[in-house]
């Protein structure tokens, strides 16, 4: 219902004070939050204004529902906390068509009593709101405009052998050219590749870094005057040891190009190396369900980490024998400087309080509806990462074929008689069967690069896997558990009370912060 539209005095509003200034107002001309703000200081000054909140946001008002401090504004003037907004300029409420037609709507229904801007005369009549329309055009029209620029600048730099965002650890960019250059940490990355290939940890080559001050500073952006150490971290480097531009190849949204045929790039490693890289981290971090030599599956294998010493070394799972005779399935400590009061964890502790866990997990259409926003968002990041794991995955069949050669024409060699026959035997067929699982791997991912909406679950997979997890936990063969734990957990831990918690994966982590389901201590998302 309209709210009275009778002659208002100005003075007896409140008025909500809202600048916004985004990564796509680089340019020298727009005017930093500060400046609106004092600018906007100075007209409800002069007005007789009442201004009684200011309301910063640093987004991007492009596409809608981006802006939570906008959208909160919105809200409050809807539930009459304000009557009206003062702005510097109409493309800082909105420069999408969306939200310009709320604030729009708003006006027409009364609920946004008025308007102020520092750069434009505002009416609140049929001429006022018909400018206003068009001023919220021009902004769309602008934002677009520039988007396409600069996008048409990026894939014709891209197209150069010259990428955005920060330079790749090890190079610099050229200041004339743009072309990646070896900086001082060079030879300190090459260093790293040639550890991981030997058979070094993750966290021995990040010590190796640090001791050798592996860093570079970076400023937040262009007009920064002030630059930050950046320092590798665990995750940065799972990414280094990930990317095939070490060897040559530059990877971009859904591009890639090859640097060694496009100017003398200069190489970290050759693609061998990358090859043989990518198979001993697939090696290392096989999630598949995996049997003993006896058939006897363990659920959970490499899942479950201590949670007294904080190993990065998973708890070993396996059976042991009661006082009874009886036999249980648990998981333990091998660490010889944990503290823990029993260095066994009876699997009992972690299926049941994760089955209890899980009854509290119950999505309803609303959270589906916020899960495929999520991959909506995610998509074009997600395309990246298939990208990357796809390549990944071919180097490592490439390796594994290699490798299955070798094997045969030593089996070829061997004898049936000979000691050795059964053992490279049995490597062989393992050699194959990974080999199959590879290619089936890669055909999902090429699946998925060809149609991102594969990336996506319906919604009755996804509300039939939220709903009935604990179902499906409970009545489940072990292989059975251990899938579905894979796809909802990263991992758990456990304390010395034994107490698990718990790391999501996403979107769940997110579904579950944002749903505000209360797990107690054990929620580690």
């Amino acid at each position: 219902m309209a709210r009275n539209k009778e002659p208002i005095d100005l003075s007896t509003l409140r008025y909500a004070l809202y600048a916004r200034k985004s990564t796509e107002d680089e340019g020298s001309q727009m005017r930093s939050i500060k400046d609106q703000i004092d600018e906007c200081k100075k007209l409800a000054k002069r007005e007789n204004l009442n201004v009684v909140i200011i309301l910063e946001e640093s987004k991007s008002a492009k596409k809608p529902d981006n802006r939570p401090v906008f959208s909160q504004l919105l809200n409050d003037i809807e539930s009459n906390k304000y009557d009206a907004i003062l702005c510097w300029h109409p493309d800082r409420l909105s420069r999408n068509m969306l939200e310009s037609g709320k604030i729009i709507d708003m006006l027409d229904t009364g609920v946004i009593r008025d308007l102020r801007f520092n750069s434009h005369q505002f009416s609140n009549d049929a001429n006022g709101k018909m400018l206003l329309g068009m001023l919220f055009v021009f902004s769309k029209q602008y934002s677009e405009d520039l988007s396409e620029k600069v996008r048409r600048g990026i894939d014709h730099n891209f197209e150069e052998g010259k990428s955005s965002g920060f330079p790749k650890w090890g190079y610099n960019r050229d200041a004339v050219s743009g072309f990646y250059r070896p900086d001082d940490n060079f030879e300190y990355i090459n260093q790293g590749w040639e550890m991981r290939l030997s058979g070094s940890s993750m966290e021995e080559i990040l010590q190796y870094w640090r001791d050798n001050n592996v860093h570079r500073m970076t400023k937040l952006n262009r007009k920064s005057l002030v630059s930050r150490r950046v320092d590798v971290y665990k995750s940065t480097a799972t990414r280094i040891f990930q990317d095939p531009f070490y060897y040559g190849i530059l990877e971009q949204a859904e591009q890639e190009v090859d640097l060694r045929t496009i100017y003398n790039f200069n190489p970290m490693i050759d693609e061998s190396i990358y090859e043989s890289v990518q198979a001993l981290g697939y090696n290392r971090s096989r999630t598949k369900p995996q049997e003993t030599r006896g058939g006897v599956f363990y659920p959970f294998r490499g899942m479950v980490f201590c949670g007294v010493c904080n190993s990065t070394t998973p708890m070993r799972v396996g059976k042991n024998k009661s006082g009874s005779g009886t036999y249980f399935l648990s998981y333990r400590c091998d660490n010889k400087l944990c503290t823990r009061k029993v260095k066994s964890v009876r699997a009992k502790y972690i299926m049941d309080d994760l089955y209890e866990t899980l009854d509290k997990l119950k999505f309803t259409e609303n959270e589906y509806s916020q899960y495929s926003k999520h991959i909506e968002n995610y998509t074009d990041e997600s395309l990246v990462e298939i990208r990357t794991l796809l390549r990944s995955r071919k180097a490592l069949k490439t390796n594994k074929e290699n490798q299955r050669k070798e094997m045969s024409l030593k089996l070829a060699n061997l004898g049936k008689k000979s000691l050795a026959y059964a053992d490279v035997n049995e490597y062989l067929e393992n050699l194959q069967n990974e080999i199959i699982d590879l290619q089936a791997e890669i055909l999902t991912l090429e699946a998925k690069m060809a149609d991102p909406a594969k990336i996506m679950l319906s919604k009755n997979e996804f509300l039939n896997l939220a709903n009935s997890a604990a179902d499906k936990m409970r009545a489940g063969a072990a292989v059975e558990k251990d899938m579905l734990a894979r796809i909802l957990l990263l991992n758990l831990t456990i304390n010395n009370e034994m107490v698990p918690s718990y790391q999501w994966r996403e979107p769940f982590a997110d579904l579950l912060k944002a749903k505000s389901i209360s797990l107690g201590a054990k929620s580690g998302t």
